[in-house]
């Protein structure tokens, strides 16, 4: 029998190391609304955006499990997943009594097109 591995949600740990973008929160933003293409989204008229990402910071530092859990339409869905999956630089990965564990992370995404 396979065991299912252990996905560790920062928030319930207190000693532990959450896992950190290259740059910070803001650098990993940065990245996600670069690769994010809003041509799509002007010519629908869609002037707003709201969406919550999760997803997993692997052992070796790379993001899994992708998933857009709230959204206000598909393109937005579409656009957003496309964006993250398109981030290839790698965390330092959380960390639990100094051992690189897995953990989940969330990422909203709202911003308005002007």
């Amino acid at each position: 029998m396979q065991k299912t591995p252990t996905v560790i949600s920062p928030a319930e740990l207190s000693e532990s190391k959450n896992p950190e973008f290259p740059g910070g929160h803001q650098a990993f933003v940065k990245k996600i609304l670069n690769n994010f293409q809003t041509g799509v989204l002007a010519r629908l008229n869609i002037s707003s955006v709201k969406a919550v990402a999760s997803f997993v910071v692997e052992k070796d530092g790379s993001m899994g499990d992708i998933q857009i859990e709230s959204y206000e339409n598909e393109i937005i869905k579409k656009e957003f997943l496309k964006a993250l999956k398109s981030v290839n630089t790698k965390w330092t990965p959380g960390e639990i009594k100094g051992e690189k564990v897995r953990m989940k992370m969330r990422q909203p995404l709202i911003f308005r097109l002007e």
